[in-house]
């Protein structure tokens, strides 16, 4: 008895899930046609074009820097109620990731030798600034064999003209 009074609330579910659907369904294409889609779409695509050219300046302000490069990170850090921007300078050993979810790693030695690497997201809305501030030639896409040399060899990268 039990069973067949949930099998009958299921059924009820169901049946009020369609109708649901059905008339979100009619309604949808009344709604499109009275209103002027001309008009509507025209102003949302120029909207669009320029947020993507905006974006695009913003990759192209960050991504002038390639793996070698030794740069500067202004990475914006919130503590309790207040932000400060800390300056991370080290070498970029790598590049990962497609599209925006892009990273990049940084290296540098830090007191007594001791080396610390930090991972940035590229479009990361925190990162308030990147210089360059050398530019190393380099024939890796990734120089992690800069993780087995110490001091001064570890930083140590040909100058790009």
């Amino acid at each position: 008895m039990a069973q067949d009074t949930k099998q009958k609330q299921k059924d009820n579910v169901k049946d009020t899930a369609k109708d649901v659907v059905e008339e979100h369904v009619n309604e949808t294409p009344v709604e499109k046609e009275t209103a002027k889609p001309d008009k509507v779409e025209e102003p949302k695509e120029e909207k669009s074009e320029e947020k993507v050219e905006k974006s695009d300046e913003v990759k192209q302000e960050l991504t002038d820097f390639r793996v070698g490069d030794t740069v500067k990170v202004f990475y914006k850090i919130v503590e309790g109620g207040k932000t400060r921007i800390q300056p991370y300078e080290g070498i970029v050993i790598s590049k990962k990731g497609p599209g925006v979810s892009k990273t990049f790693t940084v290296r540098r030695i830090g007191a007594d030798n001791i080396a610390v690497e930090r991972i940035f997201p590229l479009h990361s809305p925190n990162i308030s600034k990147l210089e360059v501030l050398r530019r190393g030639k380099v024939r890796r896409a990734k120089l992690y064999f800069l993780r087995k040399k110490k001091g001064r060899a570890a930083t140590r990268l040909k100058e790009r003209v």
